[in-house]
């Protein structure tokens, strides 16, 4: 068969499997699961997978609600691609993130492919990453090397636009904790010592430090303790911030700027201060427009366009970024709401749960599989995205294991 013949082939299952598909989606988007609790969800899925044929490793990464479901190579030097399904949901508001989109639209590509080709054209295997939506499960798994020796590894988003050249910064969580001394605020206010005074100063500084930050770079905070009364003079006052950078470097920089702001601000004061970093941070998206393009060649074929001109990117975080540290990796976005639809709303949730949903799904699962096609038999194809990845710093890739 041609390219063009096994891409049709392809999508061919797709929609034989696409009722199964979408009656998954809706018991997903009906039981939402936040972060690290997807235990239906991820059990769901890997028996989808495992019912066609994939060998299944569940609970990899020491992450109970992850999984690993393969369809291994036939021979020696074959290239393998990956498909990452999310399905964690959002507290309070479900899977308005549309997750539950996302993560059968990779089982769906995933499983068309190996049903469709051959062992011995490659390897296939799809991931299951539980939470994206805080506590990034992408991030543990990458420093467990489930994304090495991989050609490429994809996934897709529902959306208000269409756009396969996605681009994320990196991202570091901050806590900034306050000790002072408490005291009568009226009666001995002099002999009080304000953390809150802290915070407040923590706030300004970063304020008049935003000025001098290059594009991209980001920081943006919460109050999240401020004292108990306002009789007392604060013994204890905390903030959490989000920093963010276009590098890894930047951020670093940015991390000890803002830093440097709540010491100073804590001096100032004369309050103890504790500063504290999550050690899960997310990578910057090492971006690799040639395996964009082959997407975009095969949503377009499915008569999918992005929008001419695009509009400007606007970027935020994701832990995708520390798969694509690893691997070739792309996060295109499909439209499936209105562009004044915002996602991580109930509207946005809504949609996802009915026929664009559906819709975006089926669209979702053909794209990815067809260049999952693309990558598997297309050895100039597979070349070019290699080149990219290497070039933009990526590891040396291997190919797969059997």
């Amino acid at each position: 068969m041609t390219l063009d013949q096994v891409k049709s082939a392809v999508c061919g299952n797709i929609d034989k499997a696409a009722p199964a598909l979408w009656a998954i989606s809706l018991d997903l988007h009906r039981h939402p699961e936040t972060a690290f609790q997807e235990k239906r969800a991820s059990a769901a899925i890997a028996q989808f997978l495992e019912d066609r044929g994939f060998r299944v490793e569940r609970g990899v990464a020491n992450l109970p609600t992850a999984f690993r479901a393969k369809r291994s190579a036939k021979g020696r030097n074959k290239p393998a691609v990956s498909f990452m399904a999310e399905y964690d949901a959002l507290p309070g508001l479900g899977h308005a993130c549309g997750h539950n989109v996302i993560a059968m639209a990779s089982a769906g590509a995933g499983a068309a492919l190996a049903g469709t080709l051959e062992p011995d054209k490659g390897g296939i295997q799809v991931l299951g990453t539980p939470a994206e939506e805080g506590g990034g499960g992408k991030v543990i798994m990458a420093k467990n090397g489930l994304f090495h020796r991989l050609d490429a590894n994809m996934m897709m988003h529902p959306s208000a636009e269409t756009r396969t050249d996605v681009n994320f910064l990196a991202l570091a969580e901050l806590r900034f904790r306050f000790f002072g001394k408490a005291s009568h605020a009226s009666v001995a206010p002099e002999k009080g010592i304000n953390a809150l005074d802290g915070v407040l100063a923590t706030f300004n500084a970063i304020s008049a430090l935003r000025q001098h930050l290059p594009p991209g770079d980001r920081v943006h905070g919460i109050i999240t303790e401020g004292g108990e009364a306002p009789n007392i003079v604060p013994e204890k006052a905390s903030a959490w911030f989000y920093v963010r950078s276009l590098t890894t470097e930047g951020l670093e920089n940015l991390v000890r700027r803002v830093s440097d702001c709540a010491r100073g601000a804590a001096r100032s004061a004369g309050a103890r201060l504790r500063v504290e970093r999550n050690p899960i941070g997310y990578a910057p998206m090492r971006v690799n427009t040639a395996l964009a393009s082959l997407f975009r060649k095969n949503l377009e074929s499915l008569g999918v366009f992005e929008p001419d001109p695009l509009p400007p990117l606007a970027m935020g975080s994701s832990d995708v970024g520390n798969a694509s540290q690893e691997a070739p990796t792309i996060h295109p976005e499909i439209q499936m709401v209105p562009p004044e639809v915002s996602a991580h709303t109930h509207a946005f949730a809504e949609a996802a749960g009915g026929a664009k949903g559906r819709k975006t799904l089926v669209l979702g699962a053909k794209a990815l599989a067809m260049t999952g096609v693309d990558i598997l038999l297309d050895k100039e194809a597979r070349a070019r995205v290699r080149s990219e990845f290497q070039f933009r710093g990526g590891r040396a890739l291997k190919n797969a294991p059997k």
